[in-house]
């Protein structure tokens, strides 16, 4: 027996995945380690630091580093339960808004036909993939992207920034729109 959600492991672990945008403000484990090291030796040998000011400073350090991998597990968890809400949804009738689900639907029928994300596949798979009934539909549906939708939850796709979407019927429901469950 086949399950209606799609791929669980579609699930992007955000604690896998280093951030790929514009350099953060913040800093990082290493640049903190780098500050450490240079302050030890670039310091005064007449008057060094104390060691008590460096055990605070790795005290810190493990603060920081306590606190990103919370912020990493807060975010996994945050996603688990996204999936779990909506897959609680299968079998319901739903109303909510659509969203272009031109992307999904060809990782959905690239899943089915080849066993591997659209991103994952050569431009020679991925003709078929886009001639599919499915795609093609998703394609002509773009105008309607969030118009309001009903129907019932027939299976749940998960986008490529890892987010839950609901599947009425041929239509993908943003999981955060819904605004009616019967």
């Amino acid at each position: 027996m086949t399950s209606p959600i799609d791929s669980v492991t579609a699930l992007k672990n955000t604690t896998a995945a280093q951030p790929t945008g514009p350099a953060s403000a913040s800093l990082g484990q290493v640049d903190f380690m780098k500050l450490i090291i240079a302050q030890m030796q670039n310091q005064n040998p007449l008057d060094p630091q104390k060691d008590s000011d460096f055990m605070a400073q790795m005290a810190q350090f493990e603060a920081l580093n306590q606190m990103t991998a919370m912020s990493q597990s807060m975010k996994v968890l945050q996603g688990v339960q996204e999936l779990t809400s909506a897959a609680g949804m299968i079998g319901k009738t739903v109303t909510g808004k659509q969203v272009d689900a031109i992307a999904i639907t060809r990782d959905v029928v690239s899943r089915e036909m080849y066993g591997r994300p659209f991103a994952k596949l050569t431009s020679l798979e991925r003709v078929p993939v886009n001639q599919d009934d499915r795609v093609v539909a998703a394609a002509s549906d773009l105008p309607n992207a969030g118009n309001e939708v009903t129907g019932t939850v027939n299976r749940v796709v998960v986008d490529d920034s890892g987010i839950p979407m609901l599947m009425v019927g041929d239509k993908v429901v943003d999981l955060f729109t819904v605004e009616q469950v019967l």
